[in-house]
C-alpha cells in the first residue's frame, strides 16, 4: 500500500508540473507576420515561426485588446519613439507583430498587439 501511495504522489507532482509549464508557455508572446485582417470579424491571421515550425494563427481582437504602434516623436524635447494607439483596421499584411494572448476555449484572444515593424507585403 505504501508503494502505491508513493507512486500516486509522484504522478500527481509530475502532472502539476506539466500543467504549470503549459500555463507558463501560454503567456509567451506570439511573434510573426500579419497575413490578412478581417476587421468585421474582429480577427487577423498571422504566420509565426517557432522552433523551426511555421504555423498560421487566427488572433481574435476584443474591444478591450490594446493595439500599439510606435511613431517617431515630433517633439524635439522628447526625441525617439512613442506609443500610439491603433485599431485592427490599421494593421496591414506584411507587418511584423508581437501578440500577448490568452485562451478562450480554442481561440487565441489578444491582450496586447505590438506592431514591431511596418513593412509592406
Amino acid at each position: 500500500m505504501r508503494i502505491e501511495l508513493h507512486t500516486i504522489a509522484i504522478l500527481t507532482a509530475v502532472i502539476i508540473l506539466g500543467v504549470s509549464a503549459a500555463a507558463l508557455a501560454d503567456e509567451a508572446p506570439i511573434a510573426g507576420t500579419v497575413k490578412s485582417v478581417d476587421a468585421a470579424a474582429g480577427t487577423f491571421l498571422m504566420e509565426s515561426t517557432s522552433k523551426g515550425k511555421v504555423r498560421e494563427v487566427v488572433i481574435h481582437v476584443r474591444p478591450e485588446s490594446k493595439i500599439i504602434r510606435f511613431t517617431r516623436s515630433s517633439d524635439a524635447a522628447k526625441p525617439g519613439f512613442q506609443e500610439q494607439a491603433a485599431t485592427l483596421a490599421d494593421l496591414k499584411p506584411g507587418w511584423m507583430v508581437s501578440v500577448k494572448t490568452r485562451h478562450e476555449g480554442p481561440k487565441e484572444v489578444a491582450d496586447t498587439v505590438r506592431v514591431v515593424h511596418e513593412k509592406e507585403k
